[in-house]
């Protein structure tokens, strides 16, 4: 009768390997930083006492929230900008990128959609 084989011992689990692309990168640095602030205490949340009168919690909004209001003011402020240099563009010039903006937007792509 053979010998039972032994199984090899479990190598503990190692980080994940970083990715050499940047994008990847930059989302796994963020997603490990966002599991150590969510492990953390969060000093702002707190509660009004009666120490101090008339003051209110202040919400902690997830970064989720203002993540989505910070690209929401960026968005407005790039839109200011660049709608004031259009209008400093000639006319045929503006309706020329329109048209051309246009047809990007409704070019058939090769799945046909």
């Amino acid at each position: 009768m053979p010998k039972p084989v032994k199984k090899a011992p479990k190598k503990p689990s190692a980080k994940k390997r970083p990715s050499s692309d940047p994008n990847r990168r930059a989302k796994q640095l963020l997603d490990e930083h966002m599991a150590k602030f969510e492990a953390s205490e969060k000093p702002w949340d707190w509660q009004p006492t009666s120490e101090l009168p008339g003051h209110l919690s202040i919400p902690a909004q997830s970064f989720q929230e203002q993540l989505s209001a910070h690209m929401a003011e960026l968005g407005r402020k790039g839109g200011k900008v660049s709608g004031a240099k259009r209008m400093e563009m000639p006319e045929g010039k503006r309706k020329a990128i329109a048209k051309k903006a246009a047809a990007a937007r409704w070019k058939k792509t090769e799945n046909g959609r």
